[in-house]
């Protein structure tokens, strides 16, 4: 049942905006915490660095490993850092993604932040 993740997202409702908190995880130290719990890849769609970069992460097409509940229906965004200490070049970042994924996937419905680490 291992990497049915890659199979690809058929319904795409929500956007889920994971914070890392205070921890300083980077891209690596993340997908090496997927790769350790099995999976073929990371498993957020995308990553936003301290610095504001975008980086990608599994394809946006495919179902993510984020969040169990909503892997299926889901688009991943892992945003390093607290929420209320977001830097501009984080926030303006994204608030990019965010406008590209909804003109994206016009099925989109909300977006949920999650306060927990990755």
């Amino acid at each position: 049942m291992k990497h049915e993740n890659l199979k690809a997202r058929q319904d795409t409702q929500i956007v889920l905006v994971h914070f890392t908190g205070e921890d300083s995880s980077t891209y690596e130290d993340i997908k090496q915490s997927h790769l350790d719990e099995g999976e073929p890849e990371i498993g957020f769609h995308f990553i936003i660095t301290a610095q504001g970069t975008t980086l990608m992460g599994r394809h946006a097409s495919r179902v993510g490993f984020h969040h169990p509940e909503h892997n299926d229906i889901s688009v991943g965004v892992c945003v390093i850092g607290n929420r209320d200490e977001m830097s501009d070049e984080q926030s303006i970042a994204l608030t990019l993604l965010l406008e590209k994924l909804k003109s994206d996937y016009p099925s989109l419905e909300t977006v949920k932040y999650l306060y927990k680490n990755p």
